[in-house]
């Protein structure tokens, strides 16, 4: 997001640009989240292991 403040800019329209950003930050998703979430039932480094040995 660019938000442009002109050098005659007041502290009024610097706050309000900034509580945009604030705005725009906080509706972002955060992926950390799900991190973990993926339930397969199987190992993931037993898993690389038998795909990887099939290039062997």
């Amino acid at each position: 997001m660019i938000i442009k403040l002109s050098k005659k800019a007041t502290k009024k329209d610097i706050e309000q640009a900034m509580l945009k950003l604030k705005k725009k930050k906080q509706s972002e998703k955060n992926a950390s989240q799900y991190f973990g979430s993926l339930k397969r039932g199987l190992d993931g480094m037993e898993y690389q292991n038998t795909v990887r040995s099939e290039w062997s």
